[in-house]
């Protein structure tokens, strides 16, 4: 098995084991993610029956269910966050092939209790699935960038980060299609139980793997295993043994003592006291802080639409944005290693907030002019072409290229805890406050924040394409 899926230097078949094991890594946070988006009735039908059947005469109130609802949807940021924390103990301790394993293994037990939860009706059963399924994705989508970063060459990175971010797209995509009334979102089992499949194929291939080569040459001084991993990805060459002396040339930017590992809280305390760490995570939050939008719009798009649609449009609607959210990120894969890393974030970024603004636009007209409620339409598709052909990917991977691997998992993993808290604050309070103070509610919570940190980003981002750290 391990000679079968080795891609050994073919570009090709490292390309197919970065895809699908990305796809199958990432497919907790974009499924399990997406399909209340367009299911959300038969969600309140199970949890309103649940409360009835225990002797609560009408079920919820319509305001008590929107909170309650808020919390059953973003309870998924409370265990990203502790997921994502504790990343680097993992990551730095047993490896990021064990520490994607640990995650997997996660995801498994968190689909079988969502499943268990709506079989049974207790909707209690599924905070605690999407809890735990939460924390498996927090410490995945880390390790999961982690190990494609160090597996492949510096040239292919870009690209095959971006596949990272394109298959959560696209199990996103998949996520809102299935919770669809005339797919599977009139039938809560099989809804919430294909998470299981990908769950047990991750599992499959992650088993076969070799570490990677520059956490077995700097963090394990092992170079010999080191070797064997190039080997494995990138085939046999007499060019390894340099590569592996640039490998090298990281660790020294550590200082003398690199062979040992940064604790967490000594390495938290490095990263805000030295100055280019401190740096790299400013930059980090701050390119992710852009990308903030994307998730009360995969949780409400269909329930904002609703209030100008009918149900199955604004469920049509929700599916095309995320499927043009899927196609341009396929289209970003030939641009992300051909321009500037720079370039593409800031300009698509703007625009992505420029898309919000639109939306906003459109929905304070429709009094005036009911024809320009499609805008609405158009400025969501508009917003999942700029999130997926640039915004989204680059977003999320680069931090771990400002970053040295002494101190790479930490530096990552705390971006990704504040990016975690940001979006857990800002679509916790999103529905409530469209809710009370409708479209304009967008502005304090999404395009301020977003245009802020643009600017930030075209003064202090350098360009990290085709470089290393060094």
């Amino acid at each position: 098995v391990e000679t079968a899926i080795a891609p050994a230097g073919n570009r090709v078949k490292l390309l197919i084991l970065c895809a699908v094991l990305s796809a199958a890594t990432n497919f907790p946070e974009g499924y399990c993610n997406s399909y209340p988006n367009t299911s959300y009735k038969s969600f309140q039908y199970m949890i309103n029956g649940s409360y009835v059947g225990r002797g609560l005469e009408e079920g919820l109130s319509d305001e008590a269910y929107t909170w309650y609802w808020s919390f059953v949807l973003n309870i998924w940021f409370v265990g990203d966050l502790l997921g994502t924390f504790v990343t680097p103990y993992f990551t730095d301790n047993l490896g990021r092939k064990k520490s994607l394993l640990i995650a997997n293994f996660c995801a498994l037990f968190g689909a079988i209790l969502s499943l268990s939860s709506v079989l049974f009706s207790i909707p209690e059963l599924f905070i605690i699935s999407r809890f735990t399924t939460s924390i498996s994705s927090g410490m995945s989508f880390g390790g999961l960038i982690l190990f494609l970063q160090e597996a492949t060459p510096t040239h292919e990175r870009g690209i095959t980060s971006f596949v990272c971010e394109s298959t959560f797209i696209m199990t996103t995509a998949l996520g809102i299609g299935c919770g669809m009334d005339y797919i599977f979102g009139q039938n809560l089992p099989l809804l919430t139980g294909i998470a299981i499949l990908p769950a047990l194929i991750a599992i499959a291939i992650t088993l076969p793997l070799f570490e990677t080569p520059k956490f077995l040459l700097i963090s394990r001084n092992d170079r010999d295993a080191a070797l064997k991993s190039l080997e494995f990805y990138r085939g046999a060459s007499a060019e390894n043994e340099q590569v592996l002396d640039d490998m090298l040339i990281e660790k020294e930017m550590g200082g003398p003592d690199d062979n040992i590992e940064v604790a967490l809280i000594a390495g938290i305390i490095e990263v805000f006291t030295t100055r280019h760490l401190r740096m790299a995570f400013i930059l980090g939050a701050a390119a992710l802080q852009i990308t903030v939008g994307i998730w009360p719009i995969v949780y409400l798009s269909t329930d904002f639409l609703a209030a100008n649609f009918p149900p199955e449009l604004a469920q049509l609607a929700s599916f095309g944005f995320i499927l043009a959210d899927f196609v341009a990120s396929l289209l970003g894969i030939a641009f992300v290693e051909r321009y500037n890393r720079r370039s593409l974030l800031i300009g698509f970024g703007a625009a992505n907030t420029f898309s919000l603004c639109l939306y906003i636009l459109a929905d304070l007209l429709i009094p005036l002019w009911q024809p320009i409620r499609w805008g609405q339409i158009g400025a969501l598709v508009l917003f999942g072409i700029t999130y997926g052909f640039a915004v989204g990917p680059i977003a999320f991977f680069i931090t771990s290229e400002l970053v040295p691997q002494r101190n790479r998992s930490i530096v990552q993993s705390l971006v990704f805890c504040f990016s975690t808290i940001m979006n857990f604050a800002i679509s916790f309070v999103t529905l409530p406050c469209y809710t009370s103070f409708g479209v304009l509610s967008f502005l304090p919570l999404l395009v301020i924040p977003a245009v802020l940190c643009e600017i930030f980003l075209f003064f202090y981002l350098p360009e990290t394409r085709a470089r290393e750290v060094n």
